[in-house]
């Protein structure tokens, strides 16, 4: 009997390694370029973030849903500057799975703080975050100190990523100047219902390029579609151990060399179970042109790739509530 499918466990660390051989790095190259390919994920460790910071994020995402629901509600993104896209999304705010009842979480977008008087203030993506009223050492500083150390980590993937495909190293530079990088606290609380239709976040794919997903160890729920047996394989959430994904943009831009897989979140169970993805979207006015210098004339900005992905997701929400109102 062949033994079940798992997405690939990769050690980055002889890339990172001052000391590593070309040999020793190409291995990374090829270990990540082979599981993009064939399942667009991979589990990641040797990354270099402290375990220590990534427990201290997790638990600014405890502290920050603990609050009483007016005082996240308060931080709504419909509050936010602009088309900014921060701030808290309630349970149900957001439909992931066409048919299917709302995700079965909530979450919190924080992005680069960009004051309210910056020129960028308000523009796609880009603006003020909407903070908690919590001790600043206790969650915005440390969670701005682990978005940039995400920001830095999701650079270094790019590089490999661009070293994996025949268009040269540099391929990505100027995709990679000023870029677009956000996190989502996410929480998703126990299904005591017993509904097997509640999913805490439905079969999608990510919009972006890139996702870098933390979860809280021993947590149960996230599953991922084999492309070659459609069927799905659970990911472990371990200690100090990441979840990769490639995103709808790379897919694109690719075509489809790297892959966007379906992926969902089902029951999690009798306990409440966190995570934080970091969603790398790259330069949102770079243009998604085909990489081997082809003219394409109808090649899209990052920006309205992303945006229309957006616009998707959550007219889904309206639909389905809009629905829901006239039963």
């Amino acid at each position: 009997m062949a033994p079940e499918p798992t997405i690939p466990v990769i050690d980055i660390s002889p890339y990172m390694s001052r000391t590593a051989t070309l040999l020793e790095r190409g291995k990374v190259v090829t270990a990540i370029r082979d599981a993009c390919i064939e399942y667009g994920f991979f589990q990641l460790v040797g990354h270099n973030i402290p375990l220590e910071i990534q427990e201290t994020a997790l638990n600014c995402a405890k502290r920050f849903f603990n609050l009483p629901l007016e005082q996240k509600q308060a931080l709504s993104m419909k509050n936010a500057m602009g088309e900014c896209g921060r701030g808290y999304e309630m349970i149900g705010g957001q439909v992931l799975e066409a048919g299917k009842l709302p995700d079965f979480k909530e979450g919190i977008y924080i992005g680069d703080e960009v004051p309210a008087d910056d020129p960028r203030a308000g523009k796609f993506l880009q603006g003020p975050n909407m903070w908690p009223d919590l001790p600043e050492d206790e969650y915005r500083r440390p969670i701005m100190e682990y978005r940039s150390r995400m920001l830095h980590l999701a650079e270094t993937l790019m590089q490999i990523l661009a070293l994996g495909l025949p268009y040269g190293a540099d391929i990505f530079n100027e995709f990679t100047k000023d870029p677009i990088g956000n996190l989502k606290l996410l929480h998703y609380p126990p299904n005591l219902s017993g509904d097997d239709q509640r999913l805490g976040a439905g079969a999608h794919t990510d919009f972006g390029c890139i996702t870098l997903l933390l979860q809280q160890p021993d947590s149960l729920g996230l599953q991922v579609l084999n492309p070659s047996t459609n069927t799905w394989i659970a990911v472990p959430s371990l200690p100090d151990r990441y979840v990769v994904n490639i995103g709808d943009l790379l897919d694109r831009w690719t075509s489809g060399h790297y892959r966007s897989t379906i992926h969902r979140v089902v029951d999690v169970g009798k306990s409440d179970r966190y995570s934080i993805p970091f969603f790398y979207h790259g330069n949102l006015y770079h243009p998604l042109k085909p990489l081997d210098g082809r003219e394409c004339a109808d090649s899209i900005t990052v920006e309205e790739h992303i945006r229309g992905k957006f616009l998707e997701s959550y007219k889904m929400d309206e639909v389905k509530n809009a629905a829901e109102v006239k039963i």
